[in-house]
């Protein structure tokens, strides 16, 4: 704890240095947020929201959507497999399943499980933005904004302009991405394609990535549309990834993702999304395939060995992989106005989710055929959610109050209501205190609720976890410096998690009961200009839980990040030659079983170095990457090794024309 103390101190000496630094530029507080319904000014938000600006995106040391969360967010990363292949992400000391996914302000989260939250059909380059909104918001957004919520920000079309990117490095990285923005008529567009591919750092690691998008605007005085299309095609060796049991393992997942949008208005505002989003997922426990298992008659062999499970009366032969597919489909609308009270914001939005799988769900009357493959789809579950959301913002003098709440329908479930409140008091100019009480709810996935295997017992009677969560805090802006430092508690009620109450048990998914959560969240950001250091930031959060429930083992509740700090830095090193560095320490809470050797291990404090060089000549861009440059040995979930030190070099060019 001493090391942590100190280094803390550190960080808040070094923010306090960094806004002594006189500068001109003004940076985050003119920010608005989008993905709030009723967007405000950054420093008008009187909640702990962190923001990945498009500078930090290009010139970081790293490949991967889930990085840029880990080291410019300080999100809690627990990756499975390197360079974006599979990531949980947990918020404030949430599951990976807790936490609400969006692009431009439209929630995405994966009704099969968490565990695709991350599998998003949007590509690294088409981002302007990421906004990173801590703490409960489901009186913005409905059910799953639990822990926290993550706001993808796309870039707008830049007119005759081209992109092409080439890099590759150890273990037979490559990855190769193109961008084209154009105009037709007065449509402005985007269309990307990016892929990369891997041998993979250890056996059964390898993978292939696919991401194409496009994206139209149609801007006039009056109104704007805008029109989204993307695939996202991933296939990944599984090394170990849910079982170490099983090393064999291997997924393959197809993701689609459409919406068109609206908006019209100046003093009374309308905002409207129709979207849809369909996940195809193909696991197989003993991967099949040439150099792997192969199937024969009604069973999978590779050479004299039968893919099966051991059990007293002799092998059991595995029967066949599991597939699945989902399908969001959602309308929401929001209005925005100002009156002599304020800014009022009122949504409403309807969505429903669809599951079809031979394994998760409830048994259909009939069988669908799987394309590409020789199984069917034997079960299904549908369900229909609807929320409305009215909420207030009002400003008298430096006192700020934003208050609101969701009404949330499920089908399943029925009503339930979120109310919330945040206060906000500027004392000068540039400090500002604020403090907010929030109620959230979340819904069970289709995993928690039917997922039964060798090791796992379903649970369909699973019912949604809640949460009361409080903050409290500061913010300070001086030009293009701002820092913020925030203390928070969550209680939580009916948490869902894995459980079993002796090692022997299997894993069963159950509504825990409470769980009370509370910690310090600390940030800082500074850009210079006419100096030596582009920029740099500070963020570390500190976590720690407790349940109520003496005995029971939990799977993913409490392995949390107890302490996380992230420290980046951009600075120049010659003309036309930058760096770029980032450094993570984090300390996991929680054990693990090892599998070699059955013994209960606590998870390691982990110290991740990553470097990027930039060497930029006219329209050309050189670039080499370090990762992991300290080459530690570490593990974000048990068992699940994570690659050293991994080199990548690329060149990137950039045409533009005259219109």
């Amino acid at each position: 704890m001493r090391q942590f103390l100190t280094l803390f101190s550190l960080i808040f000496s070094f923010s306090v240095l960094l806004s002594q630094t006189n500068s001109d530029t003004i940076v985050l507080q003119e920010y608005e947020l989008v993905s709030a319904a009723n967007p405000v000014a950054f420093r008008d938000i009187s909640r702990t929201v962190h923001l990945i600006s498009q500078g930090q995106i290009s010139e970081a040391p790293l490949s991967s959507i889930d990085d840029l969360l880990k080291v410019y967010g300080g999100v809690d990363i627990r990756s499975r497999g390197a360079m974006g292949v599979q990531s949980d992400i947990n918020l404030r000391g949430g599951t990976f399943d807790q936490g609400l996914i969006m692009i431009d302000g439209i929630s995405l989260n994966d009704p099969q499980t968490g565990h695709h939250n991350l599998n998003q059909a949007i590509s690294f380059d088409d981002i302007e933005r990421i906004e990173i909104l801590e703490g409960p918001a489901a009186r913005w957004f409905g059910a799953n904004a639990f822990s926290g919520g993550i706001n993808f920000i796309r870039k707008l079309p830049d007119p005759n302009s081209v992109t092409v990117s080439i890099s590759g490095g150890q273990y037979g990285y490559f990855n190769g991405r193109a961008a084209a923005d154009y105009k037709l008529g007065k449509i402005l567009n985007r269309t990307s394609a990016g892929y990369s591919r891997s041998d993979g750092y250890q056996k059964n690691t390898d993978f292939n990535i696919l991401n194409l998008n496009h994206y139209s605007v149609l801007q006039t005085d009056k109104y704007s549309l805008k029109f989204n299309l993307g695939l996202l095609d991933k296939g990944f060796g599984a090394n170990s990834f849910y079982t170490p049991k099983y090393p064999n393992q291997y997924e393959h997942i197809r993701n689609y993702f459409s919406s068109l949008s609206f908006e019209s208005g100046k003093n009374i505002k309308l905002k409207t999304n129709v979207f849809w989003r369909r996940n195809y997922d193909r696991f197989e426990l003993f991967r099949e395939d040439n150099s792997w298992y192969v199937k024969q008659g009604d069973v999978y062999v590779n050479g004299s060995d039968t893919a099966g499970f051991p059990t007293p009366s002799g092998l059991y032969p595995y029967k066949g992989h599991n597939y699945h597919r989902t399908d969001i489909v959602g309308v929401d609308a929001a209005l925005k106005f100002g009156s002599i009270v304020g800014k009022t914001a009122i949504s409403l939005s309807a969505k429903s989710e669809n599951i079809v799988s031979n394994v998760l769900g409830e048994a259909t009357g009939d069988t669908i055929f799987i394309s590409g493959s020789d199984g069917f789809y034997t079960k299904s579950k549908r369900r229909n959610t609807a929320n409305l959301s009215l909420n207030q913002f009002y400003t008298f003098k430096n006192f700020s109050v934003s208050a609101g709440v969701s009404a949330f329908y499920s089908d399943d479930y029925g009503f339930h209501l979120s109310p919330g409140i945040d206060l906000g008091y500027f004392v000068n100019e540039n400090l500002k205190i604020f403090a907010g009480l929030n109620h959230a709810i979340r819904l069970p996935t289709f995993t928690d609720l039917y997922y039964q295997g060798p090791t796992n017992i379903a649970n369909p009677d699973l019912q949604p976890e809640t949460s009361l969560s409080a903050e409290a805090g500061l913010k300070l802006f001086k030009g293009d410096f701002s820092a913020s430092l925030s203390g928070f508690y969550r209680h939580g009620d009916n948490i869902i998690d894995w459980i079993k109450y002796s090692p022997e048990e299997k894993w069963q998914s159950a509504n825990l009961g409470e769980l009370n959560t509370y910690g310090i969240s600390f940030a800082a950001n500074k850009s210079f200009s006419g100096s030596f250091i582009n920029y740099a930031g500070i963020k570390y959060t500190w976590v720690d839980s407790e349940k109520n429930n003496d005995g029971i083992i939990s799977l993913y509740s409490l392995d949390y990040l107890r302490h996380n700090v992230n420290l980046f830095v951009s600075h120049d090193i010659m003309k036309n030659l930058k760096a770029s560095w980032t450094f993570t320490l984090q300390k996991r809470n929680g054990f693990y079983t090892d599998f070699g050797s059955g013994l209960e291990t606590e998870y390691e404090t982990v110290a991740l170095l990553n470097l990027k060089l930039i060497y930029s000549i006219q329209q050309f861009e050189l670039n080499l990457s370090a990762s992991n440059l300290l080459n530690r040995q570490y593990y974000d979930i048990g068992n699940v090794l994570q690659p050293g030190v991994w080199i990548v070099a690329g060149v990137k060019w950039q045409l533009k024309t005259q219109n």
